[in-house]
Protein backbone atom coordinates (compact mmCIF):
# COMPACT_ATOMS: atom_id res chain seq x y z
CA UNK A 1 0.00 0.00 0.00
CA UNK A 2 1.39 3.12 -0.75
CA UNK A 3 1.77 6.18 1.69
CA UNK A 4 -1.13 8.60 1.74
CA UNK A 5 1.26 11.18 3.33
CA UNK A 6 5.07 11.23 2.07
CA UNK A 7 6.57 14.30 4.31
CA UNK A 8 5.01 14.06 8.07
CA UNK A 9 6.07 15.85 11.07
CA UNK A 10 5.63 12.64 14.14
CA UNK A 11 4.83 14.57 17.50
CA UNK A 12 6.22 12.00 19.92
CA UNK A 13 5.05 12.97 23.72
CA UNK A 14 7.66 12.57 26.36
CA UNK A 15 5.66 10.23 28.43
CA UNK A 16 5.86 7.28 26.14
CA UNK A 17 10.03 7.78 26.34
CA UNK A 18 10.28 7.15 29.81
CA UNK A 19 9.71 3.26 30.92
CA UNK A 20 10.92 0.45 33.92
CA UNK A 21 14.82 2.06 33.10
CA UNK A 22 13.79 5.55 34.03
CA UNK A 23 12.94 8.48 32.06
CA UNK A 24 15.16 7.61 29.09
CA UNK A 25 14.17 4.25 28.32
CA UNK A 26 16.28 2.07 25.91
CA UNK A 27 13.71 -0.12 24.93
CA UNK A 28 11.24 2.96 24.32
CA UNK A 29 13.74 4.77 22.28
CA UNK A 30 15.07 1.72 20.38
CA UNK A 31 11.26 1.13 19.59
CA UNK A 32 10.40 4.83 17.98
CA UNK A 33 13.83 4.79 15.82
CA UNK A 34 12.96 1.70 14.62
CA UNK A 35 9.86 2.63 13.89
CA UNK A 36 10.88 5.82 12.34
CA UNK A 37 13.45 3.71 10.32
CA UNK A 38 10.52 1.88 8.83
CA UNK A 39 8.62 4.10 7.82
CA UNK A 40 12.06 6.02 6.23
CA UNK A 41 12.09 2.99 4.89
CA UNK A 42 9.42 2.90 3.03
CA UNK A 43 9.41 6.64 1.50
CA UNK A 44 8.73 8.98 4.49
CA UNK A 45 10.47 12.00 4.97
CA UNK A 46 10.34 12.41 8.57
CA UNK A 47 10.74 15.53 10.85
CA UNK A 48 9.93 14.72 14.34
CA UNK A 49 9.02 16.65 17.93
CA UNK A 50 9.61 15.02 20.94
CA UNK A 51 7.81 16.29 24.34
CA UNK A 52 9.62 16.44 27.33
CA UNK A 53 7.34 15.01 30.28
CA UNK A 54 9.04 12.06 30.87
CA UNK A 55 12.13 14.47 32.00
CA UNK A 56 10.32 17.90 33.22
CA UNK A 57 7.69 19.20 32.93
CA UNK A 58 7.20 22.60 32.93
CA UNK A 59 4.00 23.31 34.17
CA UNK A 60 4.18 21.00 36.86
CA UNK A 61 7.57 22.91 38.63
CA UNK A 62 5.49 25.46 41.04
CA UNK A 63 8.68 26.26 42.84
CA UNK A 64 10.00 28.04 39.88
CA UNK A 65 8.71 30.80 37.90
CA UNK A 66 7.07 29.86 35.03
CA UNK A 67 9.23 30.99 32.08
CA UNK A 68 12.08 29.24 34.30
CA UNK A 69 9.53 26.03 34.84
CA UNK A 70 8.74 26.08 31.08
CA UNK A 71 12.71 26.46 29.99
CA UNK A 72 13.36 23.43 32.18
CA UNK A 73 10.71 21.62 30.21
CA UNK A 74 12.00 22.64 26.58
CA UNK A 75 15.75 21.82 27.76
CA UNK A 76 13.66 18.12 28.79
CA UNK A 77 13.04 18.41 24.83
CA UNK A 78 16.42 18.57 24.05
CA UNK A 79 17.60 15.72 26.10
CA UNK A 80 14.83 13.54 24.33
CA UNK A 81 15.57 14.58 20.78
CA UNK A 82 19.78 13.65 21.34
CA UNK A 83 19.06 10.21 22.92
CA UNK A 84 16.86 9.73 19.59
CA UNK A 85 19.02 11.28 17.47
CA UNK A 86 22.13 8.87 18.66
CA UNK A 87 19.65 6.06 18.86
CA UNK A 88 18.47 6.58 15.37
CA UNK A 89 21.94 7.07 14.04
CA UNK A 90 23.22 3.60 15.42
CA UNK A 91 20.67 1.99 13.17
CA UNK A 92 22.17 3.70 10.24
CA UNK A 93 19.60 6.51 10.16
CA UNK A 94 20.85 9.70 9.05
CA UNK A 95 19.37 12.32 11.93
CA UNK A 96 19.54 15.98 12.00
CA UNK A 97 19.20 17.59 15.46
CA UNK A 98 17.75 21.13 15.58
CA UNK A 99 16.78 22.86 18.62
CA UNK A 100 15.22 26.82 19.56
CA UNK A 101 17.56 26.54 22.42
CA UNK A 102 20.39 25.79 20.35
CA UNK A 103 23.50 24.22 22.15
CA UNK A 104 26.69 24.56 19.96
CA UNK A 105 28.17 21.54 19.46
CA UNK A 106 24.99 19.54 20.22
CA UNK A 107 22.23 20.58 18.07
CA UNK A 108 22.34 23.64 15.76
CA UNK A 109 19.11 26.43 15.57
CA UNK A 110 15.69 25.83 13.78
CA UNK A 111 16.05 26.81 10.21
CA UNK A 112 13.42 25.83 8.08
CA UNK A 113 14.91 25.73 4.40
CA UNK A 114 18.00 23.56 5.95
CA UNK A 115 15.34 21.02 7.45
CA UNK A 116 13.63 20.87 4.33
CA UNK A 117 16.97 20.07 2.75
CA UNK A 118 17.74 17.49 4.61
CA UNK A 119 14.55 15.77 4.55
CA UNK A 120 14.79 15.70 0.60
CA UNK A 121 18.17 14.06 1.17
CA UNK A 122 16.49 11.17 2.98
CA UNK A 123 17.72 12.31 6.84
CA UNK A 124 15.14 12.21 9.77
CA UNK A 125 14.87 15.99 11.08
CA UNK A 126 14.37 16.50 15.27
CA UNK A 127 13.11 19.59 16.39
CA UNK A 128 14.14 19.98 20.14
CA UNK A 129 12.97 22.46 22.64
CA UNK A 130 9.27 23.12 21.19
CA UNK A 131 9.16 26.88 20.09
CA UNK A 132 11.94 28.53 22.30
CA UNK A 133 9.35 30.08 23.94
CA UNK A 134 7.36 29.77 27.70
CA UNK A 135 3.60 29.05 27.77
CA UNK A 136 3.96 27.65 24.12
CA UNK A 137 3.11 23.71 24.33
CA UNK A 138 5.05 21.11 21.90
CA UNK A 139 1.79 20.40 20.16
CA UNK A 140 1.80 23.67 18.97
CA UNK A 141 5.46 23.85 17.89
CA UNK A 142 4.62 20.06 15.88
CA UNK A 143 1.93 22.33 14.20
CA UNK A 144 4.62 25.02 13.56
CA UNK A 145 7.46 22.82 12.71
CA UNK A 146 4.97 20.83 10.31
CA UNK A 147 4.49 24.30 8.66
CA UNK A 148 7.83 25.51 8.28
CA UNK A 149 8.80 22.06 6.31
CA UNK A 150 5.80 21.83 4.12
CA UNK A 151 5.01 18.60 6.23
CA UNK A 152 1.23 16.91 4.68
CA UNK A 153 0.30 15.69 7.95
CA UNK A 154 1.27 15.56 11.41
CA UNK A 155 1.15 12.51 13.27
CA UNK A 156 0.85 12.57 17.06
CA UNK A 157 2.06 9.42 19.06
CA UNK A 158 -0.54 8.50 21.31
CA UNK A 159 -1.06 5.06 24.19
CA UNK A 160 -4.74 4.85 22.90
CA UNK A 161 -6.31 4.17 19.50
CA UNK A 162 -7.32 7.81 18.35
CA UNK A 163 -9.96 10.50 19.06
CA UNK A 164 -12.91 9.20 22.09
CA UNK A 165 -15.52 11.71 23.25
CA UNK A 166 -14.08 10.15 26.93
CA UNK A 167 -11.53 9.49 28.03
CA UNK A 168 -11.33 5.82 26.94
CA UNK A 169 -8.99 4.92 30.01
CA UNK A 170 -11.71 5.78 32.47
CA UNK A 171 -14.96 5.12 30.45
CA UNK A 172 -14.96 1.88 28.71
CA UNK A 173 -18.01 3.10 26.95
CA UNK A 174 -16.01 6.40 25.28
CA UNK A 175 -17.02 6.13 21.40
CA UNK A 176 -14.52 5.92 18.91
CA UNK A 177 -13.99 9.20 16.45
CA UNK A 178 -12.24 8.44 13.70
CA UNK A 179 -12.68 11.64 11.63
CA UNK A 180 -13.48 15.32 12.88
CA UNK A 181 -13.12 18.80 11.28
CA UNK A 182 -11.00 20.94 13.50
CA UNK A 183 -13.74 23.06 14.24
CA UNK A 184 -15.65 19.76 15.50
CA UNK A 185 -12.53 19.28 17.43
CA UNK A 186 -12.16 22.71 19.19
CA UNK A 187 -15.59 22.94 19.46
CA UNK A 188 -16.15 19.62 21.80
CA UNK A 189 -13.53 20.69 23.63
CA UNK A 190 -11.37 17.61 23.28
CA UNK A 191 -7.90 17.48 25.17
CA UNK A 192 -5.94 15.09 23.18
CA UNK A 193 -4.23 17.61 20.83
CA UNK A 194 -3.93 21.03 22.38
CA UNK A 195 -6.41 23.49 21.40
CA UNK A 196 -3.97 26.38 19.91
CA UNK A 197 -2.31 23.84 17.94
CA UNK A 198 -5.49 22.78 16.73
CA UNK A 199 -6.59 25.86 15.71
CA UNK A 200 -3.60 26.84 13.86
CA UNK A 201 -3.54 23.52 11.97
CA UNK A 202 -7.13 24.26 10.60
CA UNK A 203 -6.00 27.57 9.85
CA UNK A 204 -3.41 26.42 7.58
CA UNK A 205 -5.61 22.78 6.60
CA UNK A 206 -2.93 20.78 7.85
CA UNK A 207 -4.32 17.35 8.80
CA UNK A 208 -3.96 15.76 12.12
CA UNK A 209 -3.67 12.49 12.56
CA UNK A 210 -3.90 10.63 16.82
CA UNK A 211 -2.82 7.21 16.72
CA UNK A 212 -1.84 4.41 18.88
CA UNK A 213 1.87 3.83 18.29
CA UNK A 214 3.19 1.16 20.50
CA UNK A 215 2.73 -1.85 18.74
CA UNK A 216 4.98 -2.40 15.54
CA UNK A 217 4.31 -0.96 12.18
CA UNK A 218 2.11 1.59 13.63
CA UNK A 219 4.06 4.20 11.72
CA UNK A 220 3.98 3.13 9.01
CA UNK A 221 0.14 2.43 8.84
CA UNK A 222 -0.77 5.66 10.27
CA UNK A 223 1.20 7.56 7.07
CA UNK A 224 -0.63 4.91 4.82
CA UNK A 225 -4.17 6.08 6.06
CA UNK A 226 -5.12 2.75 7.86
CA UNK A 227 -4.66 3.61 11.51
CA UNK A 228 -6.07 6.37 14.01
CA UNK A 229 -8.16 8.95 13.76
CA UNK A 230 -8.29 11.98 11.76
CA UNK A 231 -8.68 15.82 12.54
CA UNK A 232 -9.31 17.79 8.82
CA UNK A 233 -7.91 16.28 6.10
CA UNK A 234 -10.68 18.28 4.16
CA UNK A 235 -10.92 17.16 0.23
Amino acid sequence: MTLRWKRALLKISGEVLGGKEGPLDKGAFSFYAGEIGRARAAGAELAVVVGGGNVARGAALAFLPPTAGHTVGMLGTLLNALVLREFLLGQGIPALLMSALPVPGVAEPVDPWRAKEALAAGAVTLFAAGTGDPYVTTDTAAVIRALSVDAQVVLKASKVPGLFDDDPLRNPQAKFLPRLSHAEYLARGLRAMDGAAVAIAGENRLPIVIFQADAEGALLAALQGRRGSLIGGEG
